[in-house]
């Protein structure tokens, strides 16, 4: 069964590692085969990469588009893991998770798992903000 996706005007697709851009009026795509693609609205640029959660997603990412690259990404990616899982110990089934669609080259799903953890993140950045506060207080 074909994978259909619905472009908005100027909304970008990534397809096995090429952009595609929709120029004119909203589009339907069919995918037919299977391929690595990401919407826009999930592909996160290096430049956002800029917590440990998002480094993880970064670098799934970039395995994920980029295949037979594993030289490049898959040390980052479990170094990436490892840091993060020693900092933010309440976060291990997350950080499994992601750890186990890696190992066994998931990484569309390891990408949905590590958007959790940026979520998870991001609740633990909150917390810590709200208790400094209120420490200052």
């Amino acid at each position: 069964m074909p994978l259909t996706i619905n472009l908005k005007p100027r909304e970008r697709v990534i397809v096995n590692g090429v952009v595609l851009e929709n120029s004119g009026q909203a589009a339907k795509i069919l995918v037919r085969n299977t391929a690595a693609l990401l919407r826009e609205k999930d592909i996160l640029t290096e430049d956002q990469a800029n917590t440990p959660a998002r480094r993880i997603y970064f670098a799934v990412q970039c395995q994920y588009l980029f295949p037979g690259k594993e030289h490049l990404f898959l040390p980052a990616i479990y170094d990436f893991l490892r840091e993060f899982a020693a900092a933010a110990p309440s976060t291990a089934s997350l950080v499994h998770d992601v750890h186990r669609f890696v190992d066994g080259g998931d990484f569309y799903k390891a990408l949905r798992s590590a958007r959790l953890l940026i979520e998870r993140e991001q609740e633990i950045l909150n917390g810590a903000t709200q208790e400094d506060v209120s420490n200052d207080a």
